[in-house]
């Protein structure tokens, strides 16, 4: 078993060199390359267990992600940083590369667990009362999130974040210094059309300039860029009866404008119909251009002028 010092992160940061995570490490060594994570299994991706549930000996209840070595670890940088600054979100143990038995190597990243039930999965048996409290709280969550920020739009210290457009599948991108090498990246991906292109260009810096985006001297956006989960959906919620105990998979976590936790929260396909009002009560919303713009981009479609509309007045510009 081995903990490689040169790709793991900073042990200040992310490490508890306790008897706890000494037992846990001693624990994956003997396990083989394909079992590298053993005990409840509490997530499935391409039908392959991900994620378990794992008590030691002393009663800690953890939860154990087993990872791509060719991801960046920053994910476990964003979840601690979250976590020190108010956030509930779950705490890192460590990251760490572990020679198992058939002497390959696995990354794993060791966090606790966080105890209960998804929101998505409850929420609809809730008594109004429970309902409300449940938003007084998140409400309270997104607060202390929108307070941390960053120069750049990426990860702490000006790291790539994941390609939120992309998904979990989704390759690194950024960092980008201002919210116009964003929109920049972005209309990249508005392919073959020039036209659509040069429009959006047009619009977006209207969009900045009205909203004090634009990242140049002086702009009342330079250097506020917010810490934003990325996914912010009903199943990444837990709950224990009215009770928020956590938000979960920081996956495609990073900083970027105040319009963007709204926005990529919009793009999943597959919401709850009670989830849309409940952003919007939530979070501050994003002209209709802003949010048909970031469906565009995620579509990377050909053509985009159906999107381009005008913002209705009496929908709040972030």
């Amino acid at each position: 078993m081995s903990e490689n010092p040169e790709q793991a992160p900073d042990p200040k940061v992310l490490a508890d060199n306790d008897e706890t995570m000494r037992a846990v490490l001693t624990e994956l060594g003997s396990m083989r390359s394909a079992d590298a994570v053993q005990g409840h299994e509490l997530y499935r991706y391409l039908k392959s267990p991900t994620v378990f549930e794992h008590t030691t000996s002393k009663g800690d209840v953890l939860a154990m992600k087993r990872i791509s070595r060719r991801k960046h670890l920053t994910k476990g940088d964003m979840m601690h940083y979250a976590a020190t600054h108010g956030v509930l979100a779950p705490r890192v143990r460590g990251v760490y590369e572990v020679l198992v038995r058939d002497l390959c190597l696995s990354r794993v990243m060791v966090i606790d667990r966080v105890p209960g039930m998804p929101l998505v999965d409850v929420w609809q048996n809730m008594t109004a009362a429970d309902q409300a409290a449940v938003k007084d709280q998140l409400r309270v969550q997104l607060t202390r999130m929108r307070a941390c920020a960053e120069p750049a739009i990426g990860r702490i210290g000006g790291k790539p974040t994941r390609n939120v457009y992309d998904g979990p599948l989704g390759k690194a991108f950024g960092p980008f210094a201002d919210e116009e090498a964003f929109d920049s990246w972005c209309l990249a991906r508005v392919r073959r059309i020039p036209l659509v292109r040069s429009i959006w260009k047009r619009l977006l810096a209207s969009e900045r300039e009205k909203r004090g985006g634009g990242g140049g001297d002086g702009d009342a956006g330079a250097g506020r860029f917010m810490l934003t989960h990325g996914d912010l959906t009903p199943r990444n919620i837990v709950v224990q009866g009215n009770v928020v105990r956590g938000i979960i998979d920081w996956e495609l976590s990073g900083f970027f404008p105040e319009y963007a936790e709204y926005a990529f929260a919009r793009m999943c396909h597959a919401h709850e119909e009670w989830w849309i009002p409940m952003l919007e009560e939530l979070l501050p919303t994003c002209s209709k251009r802003r949010l048909g713009f970031t469906t565009l981009v995620e579509e990377g479609v050909t053509s985009g002028l159906q999107n381009v509309g005008t913002a209705d007045p009496n929908h709040h510009s972030c």
